[in-house]
């Protein structure tokens, strides 16, 4: 049993006694980060620490949603409304 084994056991059993919380969860909050992580094909956070991986998921939000902004409005109307 390598070191990776408990900590993932322990996480197994708290889903398996939680499962409507597991599944409220996902309903929730994973959707976004999923559909972030796939947009941008990360697999995992590259900056470590509380601080810095907040700021690293603050800017793929923020790349996404520029994205989809520009996607339903177009070049020229947002450009125009980030001007004011």
């Amino acid at each position: 049993m390598d070191r990776g084994d408990k900590p993932k056991r322990k996480v197994q059993l708290r889903i398996r006694s939680n499962t409507a919380l597991i599944k409220t969860r996902m309903c929730l909050s994973e959707h976004p980060f999923g559909t972030v992580k796939w947009y941008h094909d990360a697999r995992y956070l590259l900056c470590r620490g509380k601080k810095k991986a907040t700021a690293e998921l603050g800017l793929s939000f923020l790349v996404y949603n520029m994205k989809r902004a520009l996607n339903m409005v177009g070049p020229k109307r947002l450009i125009a409304a980030m001007n004011g």
